[in-house]
């Protein structure tokens, strides 16, 4: 079930990847603290993650409680990118450049999960060998 995911999940989340990294960058551009930048790059890309996924990656029919779900688990990112960011733009003072892909790396994995959960409504669990896998 993952694996006919993955297609489909890896070209929507590319996207938001792409939409979120050129809202930081021209941020940075025009003087925008990154905390601006990120805030509105959380309000379009969870608008159009959660519109695209909806439709192609889970095949589900949107609705306000799965937007509800999907938000919610998705407002994780907001304070992880905050971190992240900082930690890497601020803190080691690397540029946004390498900063954005940094912050970006530490979500692609959470985000997955968290999207099914709150999209395709599935459930996860560790099985027997240890694994983290979806529950049948």
């Amino acid at each position: 079930m993952i694996g006919r995911l993955l297609a489909p999940y890896s070209l929507i989340s590319g996207l938001c990847v792409i939409l979120h990294w050129c809202i930081l960058l021209a941020g940075e551009k025009v003087s925008l603290h990154f905390t601006v930048s990120i805030t509105l790059s959380f309000v379009i890309c969870l608008i159009i993650g959660y519109g695209l996924h909806s439709r192609f990656t889970f095949k589900k029919k949107r609705s306000r409680r799965s937007f509800f779900l999907y938000g919610l688990t998705n407002s994780l990112n907001y304070p992880i990118s905050l971190l992240t960011i900082w930690f890497f733009y601020d803190f080691l003072k690397q540029p946004m450049m390498l900063a954005a892909p940094a912050s970006t790396l530490i979500l692609v994995v959470y985000n997955f999960f968290s999207s099914k959960w709150a999209i395709g409504n599935a459930s996860f669990a560790f099985d027997k060998q240890g694994i983290f896998r979806e529950r049948s």
